[in-house]
């Protein structure tokens, strides 16, 4: 489905706004710099009021566009049982008052999210997002160049760490890893964006080259690491569009050597973390984790509430502080923070449609269908980067806006909503190239 005339035009423009806003970019930085706040995770009134335009302008177009929108809405029960079941965590929740806030900024990302997949179909919303995160590239580069007292990240500019690991770019973000999760996600969309399009090609392969430099200046391992992964897994996906008879020797022998290396890695782990610069903690990473699971067998089922644990020095979060020596922001493992969060319940309602989505997006890149293995690509992205980050259901990011899009994109496209023609799925082998990825 394409958006045409000025009011589309309206439309791409707020959708990439919006996507640069949730990727972190500059907003925080700013009000930073201004002094307005000295530390990014308290709360800050104008970031809210910006937040809050943002889900208003969402839910005036979803209003407008609401025969698509109650099509599209439904098309996946277990997506909305997991935001549900966030919402009524606020009877359980440890901090009603911190749920019941955040769970409106979580619908309203998560509106974000249903919106793209409504108005877009999988090759514009990869063009979308390269424009997004190509500006945030762009910017990153100009503001460290030009005002490398912000834009570069050192121990003096964090007084709150003390190694060299804390050094890096961080250009329009709040830190170094910051814009290492933008950066590896930029690179892996112009990648397949340079290897589908024909027309201004040069572009793509443009923003990929700055995505990657950017991501090697910011000196975010993990970003690095992640973008490796998806990078070397990439041939293997690619190769679902072959027949059988050569697709399934191609993955075994894929799936073996990356087995052999990832065998290799951990018979050799402390060489492989001193490449990376890295403790076994992980930078203390393991002994959060520690300390997490015992909280999480406090409250197994249901957890302490949406972003209701996580409270510094005070709530049920200061055990964790103390074990720690210092007050985490979240449990630095997506599975860990959303059990916390919302107990054995969210974890297996999460897990079921992650795996439902996954088979659909392999039969998807399998088919040749529009958008390619960006599905499958992404979602590999997101679980990779679980590990040691938080990007499941979190509010007011491009990590949750994008899995809830490819989520709905590709249940939308199973069936034909109407009065609405789909995007051509390229049935034809000769135009399959088409296709992103």
């Amino acid at each position: 489905m394409k958006s045409k005339g000025r009011f589309g035009a309206l439309e791409k423009v707020f959708v990439v706004s919006a996507l640069f806003l949730f990727s972190g970019g500059l907003l925080t930085l700013v009000r930073q710099m201004s002094g307005a706040i000295s530390d990014p995770s308290q709360t800050d009134p104008v970031s809210q009021a910006v937040f809050l335009l943002v889900y208003g302008i969402t839910a005036c177009l979803t209003v407008i566009w609401r025969k698509r929108f109650a099509h599209v809405v439904t098309r996946d029960g277990l997506l909305w049982l997991l935001i549900g079941i966030a919402l009524l965590s606020v009877l359980w929740s440890a901090a009603p008052e911190v749920t019941l806030r955040r769970s409106i900024a979580l619908i309203g990302t998560t509106l974000l999210g249903v919106y793209m997949a409504m108005r877009f179909d999988l090759r514009e919303q990869l063009r979308l997002v390269a424009w997004a995160l190509g500006t945030g590239a762009l910017l990153s580069l100009l503001f460290a160049l030009a005002l490398p007292a912000y834009g570069v990240a050192s121990v003096e500019s964090l007084p709150s760490e003390s190694s060299e690991a804390a050094q890096g770019w961080r250009g329009v973000y709040q830190c170094k890893n910051c814009l290492g999760l933008p950066m590896a996600l930029g690179a892996l969309v112009f990648m397949l964006l340079g290897l589908s399009e024909h027309r201004y090609r040069w572009i793509s392969w443009a923003g990929f080259s700055l995505s990657v430099i950017l991501l090697l200046l910011s000196n975010s391992k993990t970003s690095l690491v992640v973008f490796t992964c998806v990078l070397l897994l990439l041939p293997l996906y690619r190769g679902l569009r072959w027949p059988y008879s050569i697709a399934v020797p191609f993955l075994i022998s894929g799936v073996l050597l990356l087995g052999s290396a990832a065998l290799w890695g951990l018979a050799n782990e402390g060489t492989v973390l001193g490449l990376l610069n890295r403790d076994v903690t992980l930078t203390g990473r393991t002994d959060v984790w520690s300390a997490v699971l015992d909280m999480i067998w406090e409250r197994p089922w249901l957890g302490y509430g949406y972003e209701a644990f996580w409270q510094g020095w005070e709530g049920p979060s200061a055990y964790v502080s103390i074990v720690v020596g210092f007050a985490p922001s979240h449990a630095h493992n997506g599975l860990l923070n959303l059990w916390l969060n919302l107990g054995l319940l969210g974890v297996v309602a999460f897990a079921l449609g992650f795996l439902r989505t996954s088979v659909r997006a392999v039969q998807w890149a399998r088919l040749g269908k529009v958008g390619g293995v960006w599905p499958l690509a992404y979602l590999t992205y997101l679980l990779l980067y679980s590990v040691t980050e938080v990007t499941i259901l979190t509010r007011n990011s491009i990590t949750w806006v994008l899995y809830v899009t490819v989520v709905l994109s590709m249940s939308r496209n199973r069936a034909k909503p109407p009065r609405e023609s789909t995007a051509p799925a390229y049935p034809n082998p000769k135009y399959q190239g088409r296709a992103a990825g």
